[in-house]
């Protein structure tokens, strides 16, 4: 199991680590949905994204450029199942745009592998996205396979392991922003981007491809706790968190404890 953080920058999906170089011709499960090959690029182990203009600069550990990318569009292809993309979830968006989020960390348990497998590919992460929604930066544990590899168990952590999943803003100049992602128990998970735009939408989400019953899900709920928001200004932010459930499937996200400092968001399955 190889520890990775992704990235969907602008539609552009960035795997630390992959498991076979990707052909151009097909499509791959990512947090972002069913991407083209073409348009999935890895980030070495230690190396950042910069915005360069109207591109994007993948550098490796040393600084060197390895990649240059042109932002992809958010349109995925199209797949049969009917539980695809964001499940449940809850978000907070920050309305002070004068005041960026300057960390959000979250904390869960690793669950169970689910009873039944059937190549389906499930998503548990807290995130932010700019206010616009077209980009997103997170630290994700993984079931199943996707464009960073994975199969039939949990990639990042076994199950029972303790994860902490933090975004860090790490410095800003006018309207560009820097950031920090990584699961801060994991070593080499860290991801960093340089010259982005402001990331004001946090979220905690279940994401799911290829589920075709209930027991393709784990047993029980996952609970995101140790919720905490801080912004730039050392203001502590009013935060309501909204909700999206898979009512009809019986899939939900519950806010347990609300607000900023030590929130608790449950995912039921």
């Amino acid at each position: 199991m190889h520890p990775y953080i992704l990235a969907a920058l602008f539609g552009l999906q960035l795997p630390q680590t992959l498991a076979a170089p990707l052909g151009s011709g097909a499509t791959a499960i990512t947090p972002g949905g069913y991407r083209l090959n073409t348009s999935i690029h890895p980030v070495p182990l230690g190396g950042r994204i910069a915005h360069v203009g109207g591109t994007m600069h993948v550098l490796d550990a040393a600084g060197d450029v390895v990649q240059i990318a042109s932002p992809a569009t958010r349109k995925t292809a199209p797949v049969p199942e009917e539980q695809q993309g964001w499940i449940a979830y809850a978000s907070w968006l920050n309305s002070d745009s004068s005041s960026p989020i300057s960390s959000f960390t979250t904390t869960w348990t690793v669950p169970q592998v689910p009873a039944a497998d059937h190549g389906q590919t499930i998503f548990l992460f807290n995130s932010i996205e700019p206010a616009s929604g077209d980009a997103i930066m997170q630290p994700v544990l993984q079931y199943g396979p996707s464009a960073a590899g994975g199969g039939d168990f949990w990639t990042v952590a076994t199950p029972g392991q303790t994860l902490t999943g933090t975004i860090t803003l790490v410095s800003q100049s006018d309207t560009t922003y820097s950031y920090n992602a990584q699961f801060t128990n994991i070593d080499g998970t860290a991801l960093a981007i340089d010259g982005n735009e402001q990331l004001a939408w946090a979220t905690e989400t279940l994401e799911a491809y290829g589920v075709t019953e209930a027991d393709d899900y784990p047993a029980g709920s996952t609970v995101f706790s140790g919720i905490n928001i801080a912004l730039a200004s050392g203001a502590v932010p009013d935060v309501a968190w909204g909700n999206a459930d898979d009512v009809a499937d019986g899939l939900a996200a519950t806010v347990d404890v609300d607000g900023a400092t030590d929130a608790q968001i449950r995912i039921t399955y």
